[in-house]
């Protein structure tokens, strides 16, 4: 049996029915990209909290104002560059030119979603944390273009068809989630390119220490984070028949929150880093 990398259960896509499936439709939209993440899907397995937090996010995202705030503060994070990653160095790799443009892709998806996800939770967290809810004006009624969407990227590879060298090498990319190994799918999805795969798993563990790194992670989440306190104070009140999540779910969504911020800043370094390093053809 292949080993479970998840740390939260969640409701598929193709699972989705009703109003989560209309709800996972404008996510998709707002994130321009064509998938719905971690954090949304496991905040759907818990009845009625998906729904909850997206009346209260919505109209910050489909007015494009949190989107638009939350990759505007990631793209000051900065993270340095990769090494030797250049044409002859992927094709040494084993890259051709199509696999170029996946790689690019992958990271090009995990670049966008992440701050639009960070922010989510950054706007629900106020309110799950006990303070008042949202009573602004709101952000206007423009027609918003949404960004076009990024292509889909290929299924995540089965770790049970990979070589024993690989999953090893894989594992010094997982990160502790609950005190449980968790691999970011980010890194999963290269597994198909074992050389590659292998070159970031030589790279990746001794970044996570470098300064320059950990100060642009934190550069990203603190950025994004405080763009979620200035659009939560213009968010409208909801209606009075709102259900609020009790206190025990309260918790669930609050780590879940928490959880979340700790890969996202990885994503959102590793993918714009990637994409800055690695050149647009080969």
């Amino acid at each position: 049996m292949e080993r479970d990398l998840s740390y939260l259960p969640e409701l598929l896509e193709g699972d989705a029915t009703g109003k989560i499936a209309e709800i996972y439709a404008e996510i998709r939209l707002c994130s321009g990209v064509p998938y719905v993440s971690t954090l949304q899907r496991y905040l759907a397995t818990i009845p009625g909290v998906l729904e909850f937090a997206w009346t209260i996010v919505r109209p910050a995202m489909i007015s494009g104002a949190a989107p638009d705030a939350a990759w505007k503060a990631a793209s000051e994070a900065a993270p340095p560059l990769f090494p030797n990653l250049s044409a002859s160095n992927l094709q040494d790799l084993g890259i051709n030119s199509d696999d170029l443009q996946t790689i690019r892709n992958i990271a090009a998806n995990f670049a966008r979603v992440s701050p639009v996800n960070v922010v989510t939770g950054a706007l629900l967290e106020p309110i799950v944390s006990g303070q008042p809810l949202p009573s602004g004006n709101g952000f206007g009624s423009l027609t918003i273009d949404h960004p076009t969407m990024l292509q889909g990227m290929p299924s995540l590879p089965s770790m049970n068809l990979l070589s024993s060298d690989l999953r090893s090498e894989l594992e010094t990319l997982m990160v502790p989630i609950d005190g449980q190994p968790f691999l970011p799918a980010l890194y999963r999805h290269y597994a198909r390119w074992p050389a590659f795969a292998s070159y970031l798993a030589t790279e990746i563990p001794h970044r996570r220490s470098e300064p320059a790194v950990v100060l642009a992670e934190k550069r990203a989440i603190e950025g994004i984070v405080t763009a979620a306190k200035t659009l939560f104070q213009k968010l409208p009140k909801p209606s009075e028949d709102l259900v609020l999540p009790n206190s025990s779910t309260a918790k669930l969504i609050l780590d879940a929150i928490h959880r979340y911020r700790e890969t996202s800043a990885d994503m959102i370094c590793t993918g714009q880093a990637l994409l800055r390093s690695l050149p647009e053809q080969i």
